[in-house]
């Protein structure tokens, strides 16, 4: 008999360094400012930002602040939950921020997900969210606390 699969239980700690460029974007957070920066050879905005171009591979370091508003591209509810996260249901967006080239992803609240077959209306492609900043904030993603419909 071959064993093909194996539960494994893993409990972790663990602290993350975020290096200059994810530094200052999470900076940026704690004063209610979405910070991007912009490949100087393709003009691509990435939020998150990028240290690099992942076309051009040049440095990234043309800063610039973006709205707290932008579209929502795709989505995704989660009907399951796991140790350590929120309590299920709940929907994670892929947001393209306003002058944004790539997606932000994050949570969007505010939605009726009791009818999993209703959820798709409520939430359409080019749906217009802003982000509702965290009262407390500390430097991390969750400084955004969630995004809204507009």
């Amino acid at each position: 008999m071959s064993i093909t699969t194996q539960r494994v239980r893993w409990d972790l700690n663990y602290d993350v360094h975020l290096g200059a460029t994810w530094g200052r974007f999470m900076a940026g957070l704690t004063e209610q400012k979405i910070l991007a920066n912009r490949c100087p050879d393709c003009s691509r905005v990435f939020v998150p930002p990028q240290a690099y171009c992942e076309s051009c591979f040049v440095r990234t370091d043309d800063w610039l602040e973006l709205p707290a508003e932008g579209s929502v591209e795709a989505f995704t509810v989660a009907w399951q939950g796991f140790r350590g996260g929120p309590t299920p249901p709940y929907a994670i967006a892929g947001i393209r921020l306003d002058g944004a080239s790539t997606l932000l992803m994050h949570y969007v609240r505010g939605l009726d997900l009791s009818d999993p077959a209703a959820v798709r209306e409520q939430l359409p492609p080019g749906s217009r969210v802003h982000a509702v900043w965290a009262e407390q904030r500390n430097g991390q993603i969750l400084d955004i606390a969630h995004f809204e419909k507009v």
